[in-house]
């Protein structure tokens, strides 16, 4: 695996646990859009229309930011959970979901009481379901 793929699945690893939270931020933006004031006085105004329902949830449902973010969420979750393994969510959560990470491969692999080559093999194997799930290369 290239450098950058392992680095690129590592930032998308640490970014996780707020996925939910960013894809409910880009869904306000899509149902509020910011709107400049008009400060014509006097003058005429053309009628603002308002966006229906509808609409907003299509843009909503197109949107290629929640897509993607979507997308990397349900294939995390899937690769976790078919790991089946308690050591390869610990290390996630020890390496990449917690907010300050402590421990390095090495403090979590005695942590766990496993070698860091085995916990080295497991990231390693994880990171592959998961370029494979998102077509990473």
């Amino acid at each position: 695996m290239r450098r950058s793929t392992f680095n690129r699945i590592e930032d998308i690893l640490r970014d996780y646990p707020h996925y939910d939270d960013y894809i409910y931020e880009r869904e306000q933006e899509i149902r509020y859009p910011h709107t400049e004031s008009d400060e014509n006085i006097g003058g005429g105004s053309s009628p603002m229309q308002q966006e229906h329902a509808t609409a907003t949830l299509i843009r909503i449902e197109d949107d290629r930011y929640i897509n993607q973010m979507r997308r990397q969420q349900i294939a995390i979750r899937d690769c976790l959970s078919a790991a089946r393994s308690n050591v390869v969510n610990e290390m996630c959560d020890e390496l990449y979901f917690k907010s300050n990470q402590t421990l390095t491969l090495d403090g979590v692999a005695q942590k766990l009481h496993v070698s860091k080559a085995k916990l080295s093999r497991d990231r390693k194997r994880l990171f592959e379901d998961i370029s494979k799930k998102l077509a990473i290369y």
